[in-house]
């Protein structure tokens, strides 16, 4: 069964901001999917957030009850849930991740790949994120740069 859980009123205080769904974790702990970022939040306040634009992707492991968020910058915010009710809460982060993502153009380099991302803010605003699996060689910048040119340029914005 769907289950939408409620945040609390005093841990909903300290996250201070619209709350779209939640789910209880492990030592008292709270994750908040909040239109800009996703919070954890105890009795002592924030503790950690991530917002959505510094997010590349997202996994759950039904075994452990651990919901994984990866960072573009390769940080990670993990958080194991008190149960195993949450097809609320993941589906709102998925939500909130693919909805930050307007556009999204791939490169593949001797090393790896680069994809261009055009992402929106919580303000509506867009701008360009590179992320780089793997290596760049020196003679392949310019390629990645163009990739980043054209991105930019396939939704209205400035190209260096």
């Amino acid at each position: 069964m769907r289950r939408t859980h409620r945040l609390p009123a005093p841990l909903a205080a300290h996250v201070g901001r619209r709350v779209q769904s939640a789910a209880p974790l492990v030592r008292g702990q709270w994750l908040a999917v909040c239109d800009d970022a996703c919070v954890v939040v105890g009795e002592e306040g924030l503790t950690r957030q991530m917002a959505w634009t510094d997010v590349e992707n997202a996994s759950w492991d039904g075994d452990a009850r651990r919901l994984t968020l990866n960072g573009v910058d390769g940080s990670r915010l993990v958080v194991v849930t008190a149960s195993d009710d949450v097809a609320a809460v993941t589906a709102a982060v998925r939500r909130a991740v693919t909805g930050s993502i307007v556009h999204a153009q791939f490169l593949t380099t001797r090393g790896g790949e680069v994809r261009a991302l055009i992402r929106r803010d919580a303000a509506g605003n867009l701008f360009s994120q590179l992320i780089a699996r793997g290596p760049i060689a020196p003679d392949e910048q310019p390629a990645v740069d163009a990739l980043e040119r054209e991105a930019r340029a396939a939704v209205g914005l400035a190209t260096p």
